[in-house]
């Protein structure tokens, strides 16, 4: 079966390339999918676009990248054909998986592939997938009902993080510097937002919380971009016995003095949590696990669904994948405007 997919075929260059995936050709586990839509991941897949991947920390264990470099991130699509080995769908299964942006894919359906109600708006469907990057600031979490809840960053992850707190019954205060995302984050129901350029977050908190001095705070304050320089903010904004979530992924080499923070922590006893989607099992049926990722996305669609978790607002962009190097430029240098990107592949199959 022959189709195209998106290929960085330099950094900053998004181009389109033919694909073909022969449905005898499948392995233990794979099953093929011709796409609806997909979604595009603006951190991950843009550390990819913009070349930042060499500069991450070691832990990473991350490579220079060698273009062409194919990615992906949210694809939803009908399965077509099966592999030896598929038990969790069959033909004709519509379903949401972790494979490349293409119209024909080779999806590892073995570790994830969870079906979609056939009724389901395919453009909201498919952002379940950036929603469950947020899921696990929330499971991750000590959250209890009446929680004072402080959000950096109303990106995609840090807009349903921050609507996943309130369905959790936190009280929720929220920053970005986009007067965009900002105006989004209220269309989505979190209303109490702030622009960091105009305002003073640490403040805005303090007194939000009604902190009496410097040692007050939000009891949970949730780093969703990935920028090292907030987090030393983000600690100044938690109480005492509070906790940061890093949910956002630092890549980025940042300088600076540690020991503010660290004193905060120390002596405030305020707990660092990494919120990793993937240090969660995937399997529903994962023995003593509480929470797992095909758990949190089978909520997140229900909530999606049934507009408890609000998307519209956030598709701002529905692209034919031929407008792929406009989709990641956007989304790396005009982020006023471009926040939730879908490539659009029902009629792309050749």
């Amino acid at each position: 079966m022959q189709g195209r997919g998106i290929v960085f075929t330099a950094p900053e260059t998004a181009e389109l390339e033919q694909v073909e995936v022969r449905p005898e050709s499948l392995a233990h586990g794979e099953a093929l999918v011709e796409a609806e839509y997909s979604v595009v991941s603006a951190g991950t897949e843009g550390s990819f676009f913009t070349n930042l991947m060499p500069r991450t920390p070691p832990i990473y264990r991350s490579q220079p990248v060698i273009y062409p470099a194919r990615t992906g991130y949210g694809h939803l699509g009908t399965v077509v054909a099966t592999g030896p080995g598929v038990e969790n769908v069959a033909i004709g299964n519509r379903v949401l998986t972790f494979s490349r942006h293409a119209s024909v894919v080779r999806a590892n359906a073995a570790r994830f592939a969870l079906p979609v109600d056939p009724a389901m708006d395919g453009r909201r469907a498919v952002f379940a997938r950036m929603a469950g990057v947020s899921m696990s600031a929330l499971r991750a979490s000590a959250v209890q009902a009446g929680d004072r809840v402080a959000i950096i960053g109303l990106g995609l992850v840090g807009n349903f993080a921050a609507q996943l707190f309130k369905l959790a019954g936190a009280e929720v205060i929220a920053f970005d510097v986009s007067e965009m995302r900002l105006h989004l984050a209220e269309r989505c129901g979190v209303r109490n937002v702030h622009n960091s350029r105009e305002v003073d977050p640490v403040a805005v908190v303090r007194h939000w919380v009604g902190a009496h001095d410097d040692r007050g705070g939000a009891n949970i304050v949730v780093e969703a971009i990935g920028d090292s320089s907030l987090v030393a903010q983000a600690t100044e904004m938690a109480g005492r016995h509070g906790e940061v979530i890093l949910l956002g992924s630092p890549r980025a080499p940042y300088p600076g003095d540690l020991t503010p923070t660290l004193a905060r922590i120390h002596l405030l006893a305020i707990r660092m949590v990494g919120a990793l989607e993937w240090t969660f099992p995937i399997a529903a049926d994962t023995e003593r696990a509480r929470a797992t990722i095909e758990g949190n996305y089978l909520q997140l669609l229900r909530w999606i669904d049934s507009g408890a978790l609000v998307v519209d607002p956030l598709i701002t962009h529905v692209l034919s994948p031929e407008r792929c190097q406009e989709a990641y430029a956007g989304l790396a240098h005009r982020k006023d405007e471009y926040v939730g990107v879908v490539f659009d592949w029902r009629a792309s199959s050749v």
